[in-house]
């Protein structure tokens, strides 16, 4: 799946306060997000996010961790890939355009 590279600085779940910090990318597919302690392969979650401008879509879906590595930050941050494993045909639907749109704007570029 393609993929966005454009940060979104607000991510919620529902593990916690603070456990996903901010989206480093975005596809159809899945989420890659920072946080500041590791979360554990295979641990369910649910993902809250919206999207920016010009979308302003809210995201509500499912997902399992299926990737956690350190950060080049230091051993206190941590890279988590979430796959999402519940996601609605129109959040599905904004996150494909959203992306689409941000690749193309970075082709003008």
């Amino acid at each position: 799946y393609p993929r966005s590279h454009r940060g979104l600085p607000v991510m919620m779940d529902e593990s916690g306060p603070g456990v996903l910090n901010h989206v480093d990318n975005i596809s159809a597919n899945g989420v890659l997000c920072h946080t500041v302690k590791p979360v554990p392969l295979m641990t369910k979650l649910r993902i809250h996010l919206e999207l920016p401008k010009p979308s302003r879509h809210r995201i509500d879906s499912e997902g399992i961790v299926v990737r956690c590595d350190p950060d080049e930050k230091g051993d206190d941050h941590f890279k988590v890939a979430i796959l999402f494993t519940r996601i609605s045909d129109d959040d599905y639907e904004a996150i494909h355009k959203f992306v689409e749109l941000d690749l193309e704007e970075g082709e003008d570029d």
